[in-house]
């Protein structure tokens, strides 16, 4: 595994010093979990149980935080780290990240990309800590928040319409929200997307940041938010689909 990391970071370090971002303004790092080697029965010690609604135990599954170059023109996968029974993912990822910014370097990337899990005090002032801006979902785990941003964007006319490809994007943008209790952030900028499909549907989404809106306008910030289903497309999906990853072949702590 080590080796495997090293090389990825050497590849990711030569990407960088070859150009093949120049034509990005800002590259970003999406974190994420997955779960792979689904089986029936426990068979290590890295398996742990999938359970439903009903607290009915359905199997076992291995689950890693992954980490990923996103938003650059390039999905390039960084490196994995695995969690067991008693672990958690934002641990898991947690300590991926530190090992990552050491390899990579403090100035390698701008941004971090991540859902709702992520929205943790203590995890986004590390973000900071290695200077990077969060980008992360905004959902009912930060109440407060949540609430305000309702009160301050419901019933109000976006502040910006534009069109994205074949959709019709609407967002609504603050950048002087109060920082919540362990959140060491002056202040937390919201952005508000109504994403209008062809078809019909729409797609609705908060995002809270660190980045001025001096820096990232809304347009801009929207794609980068955006960029976090990168990860999934091509990385756990690729990875799964075509290279293997959804199987583990020998239920070992070695198999990891």
């Amino acid at each position: 595994m080590a080796a495997l990391r090293q090389a990825l970071v050497g590849t990711l370090k030569r990407a960088k010093r070859n150009k093949a971002f120049e034509n990005s303004r800002l590259i970003g790092l999406a974190l994420d979990g997955t779960g792979v080697g689904r089986c029936h029965e426990v068979g290590c010690a890295w398996c742990r149980p999938v359970i439903n609604a009903q607290q009915v135990v359905l199997g076992q599954v291995h689950a890693l935080s992954a980490l990923s170059v996103v938003g650059a023109g390039l999905v390039l996968p960084v490196d994995v780290e695995p969690y067991g029974p008693g672990d958690s993912e934002l641990a898991a990822s947690r300590r991926l990240l530190d090992r990552a910014a050491r390899a990579l370097g403090v100035r390698f990337a701008d941004y971090l990309v991540a859902d709702g899990l992520y929205a943790a005090g203590p995890f986004l002032n590390r973000v900071r800590q290695l200077g990077l801006r969060a980008i992360v979902r905004l959902k009912g785990n930060v109440p407060d928040l949540a609430r305000a941003a309702e009160a301050r964007f419901a019933g109000r006319p976006p502040d910006a319409v534009f069109e994205h490809g074949a959709d019709r994007i609407e967002v609504w943008d603050a950048d002087d929200f109060d920082p919540w209790e362990g959140l060491d952030w002056p202040t937390v900028r919201v952005l508000r997307y109504h994403q209008h499909r062809p078809d019909g549907s729409t797609v609705k989404a908060d995002w809270l940041t660190d980045f001025p809106a001096a820096q990232v306008g809304s347009r801009a910030l929207y794609a980068l938010a955006k960029s976090r289903w990168e990860i999934e497309n091509g990385v756990f999906n690729d990875g799964k689909n075509r290279y293997g990853l959804e199987r583990i072949r020998h239920h070992h702590q070695n198999s990891r």
